[in-house]
């Protein structure tokens, strides 16, 4: 019994330092203009680690910078203009590292006041999220947030996922020793 229980702490306590998402993680980003085969050298590309502050200083031409957290991506134009409408005008965020679960969705959040914006500028595939905004317009005021989840498993859910299974075990076990 004392051993279950010290193995069943053991994982909550391995759930909860395994956790976060991004943070303390290593993503590349790049941006790419004209078409996803040009990478684009005016932009702040490479390798970024998620943490406290602007990861990406440079979206692109200077005009907007990215903070990256644990489960956002929050991009803050600085001046007004428009993308160049093209095959693509945008950038990637990929996991070359595979330390992070697979992306499973990104959702806009509501702070996000960029008119013409949709979930059809986003495309996400495992470790790799793509945005194309060829064609928008926006202003010093204008503000991209989207919220990132991933295919691991929040630590509550692992719990209520694991609590009957052991809840169950005690509970057998029990039944044997007093049968």
């Amino acid at each position: 019994m004392k051993k279950l229980l010290i193995a069943f702490f053991s994982l909550f306590v391995m759930a909860n330092a395994n956790a976060a998402l991004l943070d303390g993680k290593t993503i590349n980003y790049q941006y790419y203009f004209p078409n996803v085969s040009s990478p684009y050298s005016n932009s702040d590309n490479g390798d970024k680690v998620v943490g406290a502050g602007i990861e990406v200083s440079n979206v692109a031409e200077n005009i907007a910078t990215m903070d990256i957290s644990d489960t956002n991506i929050y991009i803050d134009f600085l001046s007004s203009s428009s993308w160049t409408i093209s095959t693509f005008n945008g950038f990637k965020l990929t996991d070359t590292l595979n330390n992070i679960a697979n992306f499973t969705s990104v959702s806009i959040n509501s702070a996000t006041n960029m008119v013409g914006f949709s979930l059809s500028n986003i495309t996400v595939l495992a470790d790799e999220i793509w945005v194309n905004w060829q064609g928008l317009s926006f202003d010093a005021n204008t503000i991209v947030s989207l919220d990132l989840n991933t295919s691991a498993v929040p630590v509550p859910a692992a719990l209520f996922l694991f609590a009957p299974a052991l809840l169950g075990f005690l509970g057998f076990r029990r039944k044997i020793t007093t049968a």
